[in-house]
């Protein structure tokens, strides 16, 4: 088995995150000739990142079922809580960094690319202001976003908050993060955590390695 990934990607992180909490002998690899490669998307069904290769040779794309395939295939350490109410939480934490942060951060970027940056910031900020406004509502005053254990909307969340923070700016609002203090004293926490703190610090280089500064 495994896992085409590009340590830029905030949608490969969570995947290598939850690679790294379970220990999985994973392997985890560039994607073969390049993302746009014709290579790429014969091995990988879609052509997009992150995929997981299965050890039969069937590509599994896309972040959120890559994330419940392996919690579903390698369920110790469990990075799910037992009770359905807080598996439940769990999934929605994820849906609502994937859709307001994670999701608008690749819709900045792609406007700014391609010269559609002024009508692109005002629209990123809705949606980073909108999901920030409900983590406020939903994280808890301490530990982690489920509860007391590591869990995979962390590994979701931990590189969406590391990227608002980074981008808020350019999206015409810098420092936006200190105004949603209980989702910034979270994103403090989970950054600390060892498993989180190896995947964001694969982000921090990578985009350094690219010119790319963090801030």
């Amino acid at each position: 088995m495994k896992l085409y990934s590009d340590d830029q990607s905030p949608y490969c992180a969570p995947v290598r995150a939850a690679i790294y909490a379970k220990r999985l002998p994973i392997a985890i690899e560039p994607p073969p000739g390049g993302l746009q490669s014709e290579a790429y998307r014969a091995a990988s069904l879609t052509g997009t990142i992150p995929c997981l290769v299965l050890d039969d040779g069937t590509p599994l794309p896309e972040s959120a079922v890559i994330l419940d395939y392996l919690e579903d295939r390698f369920p110790d350490p469990p990075l799910q809580p037992a009770e359905p109410d807080a598996r439940a939480r769990v999934r929605l934490i994820r849906a609502v960094a994937q859709a307001n942060l994670t999701d608008a951060m690749t819709e900045l970027f792609h406007d700014l690319a391609h010269g559609a940056g002024e009508a692109a910031r005002p629209r990123v900020l809705a949606k980073f202001e909108r999901g920030l406004g409900l983590l406020e509502r939903l994280l808890p005053d301490d530990a982690f976003a489920a509860g007391e254990s590591f869990s995979t909307a962390d590994c979701v969340l931990g590189p969406a908050l590391m990227g608002v923070g980074a981008v808020s700016g350019m999206a015409g609002k810098p420092g936006l993060l200190a105004a949603y203090p209980r989702t910034a004293a979270y994103a403090g926490r989970v950054a600390a955590h060892p498993v989180m703190s190896k995947v964001l610090g694969e982000i921090q280089a990578a985009l350094a390695k690219s010119g790319f500064k963090l801030g």
